[in-house]
């Protein structure tokens, strides 16, 4: 009869991530088997293998011994920095070297037989938000009239057709900003052909961030007088009870995002309306929870030692 295996949950993140580095500590102080892995070690100091016909394969992490794939219970993944950068004096080779880094490690982010907090498909999606908030729409959810796109006429015309517009990157990396007559100017729509933008009617009301873990949903208000509460270094946060029916909506959007964990934006609005915005695969909880007491950390440690 085969050994049991010994059960590892990994940590996808930055090595030096501030909520990898938080959930690391609280596992191991439960007395669980974790390990940190920063996708920037491989090739040079992380090693993998994998046999497509019998799909399994094996990880070894710097300073520790190599892991069977099917000891691995969970993954959380905080972030994806990608492969290390290979130093090649022939330019081509070093394309192809780090080519296939990432197809290696790709398929080790797919093939892993674990629970994923969260996984590739997840994560894949999150990267196109357009198609993100037309499966949320499609639920039944509320969300604000949206435009993505990279045609000057368009940009003008749903300017022309609300009376506050916000404006933001199509996948992210930079702060919500109101879009003004200044941006409107030739000059500044020529800008599109190096890249669209998203536009969205400004939603009036409370900023509502909603964690989902599992089954599990937590809200709280933030308070600020930013467009964009991620701008405030200190927002007014507070524990919120979310009506029955917007709790259900989340976990059926969580679904339906492939999220097993996750913090979501909605906005309240005067009318009582929650508006959604957008769903973060793997958000920022400390701040959070040190403010309003919900139990987020612990949330996500039972995510990852459920049974997957």
């Amino acid at each position: 009869m085969p050994a049991k295996l010994c059960v590892t949950i990994l940590i996808l993140a930055a090595q030096n991530d501030e909520h990898a580095l938080h959930m690391h500590r609280h596992l191991r102080t439960r007395g669980e088997e974790v390990e940190l892995l920063d996708s920037r070690w491989f090739p040079a100091q992380m090693k993998l293998g994998f046999d497509p016909h019998r799909r399994r394969g094996t990880i070894s992490l710097p300073g520790r011994g190599e892991l069977d794939w099917r000891q691995i219970g969970s993954v959380y993944w905080r972030s994806f920095p990608g492969a290390g950068r290979v130093s090649l004096a022939d330019v081509d080779q070093a394309f192809i070297a780090e080519n296939d880094a990432r197809s290696l490690l790709e398929t080790f982010l797919i093939e892993l037989p674990a629970r994923w907090v969260n996984g590739w498909d997840a994560f894949r999606l999150h990267q196109t938000k357009g198609a993100c908030l037309a499966r949320v729409a499609a639920l039944g959810a509320h969300v604000p009239r949206t435009l993505l796109t990279n045609d000057p006429s368009q940009v003008t015309r749903f300017a022309a057709e609300h009376e506050r517009v916000i404006f933001k990157p199509v996948q992210g990396g930079d702060q919500t900003r109101p879009l003004t007559s200044r941006h409107l100017t030739p000059e500044n729509l020529d800008h599109l052909r190096f890249a669209p933008v998203t536009l969205q009617e400004e939603v009036p009301g409370t900023n509502i961030r909603v964690f989902v873990a599992g089954k599990r949903v937590m809200a709280c208000e933030v308070a600020t007088e930013h467009l964009d509460y991620r701008e405030d270094p200190q927002p007014r946060l507070a524990a919120h009870v979310l009506p029955a029916e917007i709790e259900s909506l989340s976990l059926r959007i969580g679904g339906e995002l492939s999220l097993l964990w996750t913090g979501m934006d909605y906005r309240l609005t005067p009318s009582g309306q929650y508006v959604f915005l957008e769903a973060n695969p793997s958000p920022m909880f400390i701040g959070f929870e040190t403010q309003t007491g919900l139990r987020l950390t612990e949330a996500l440690a039972e995510l990852l030692l459920e049974k997957a």
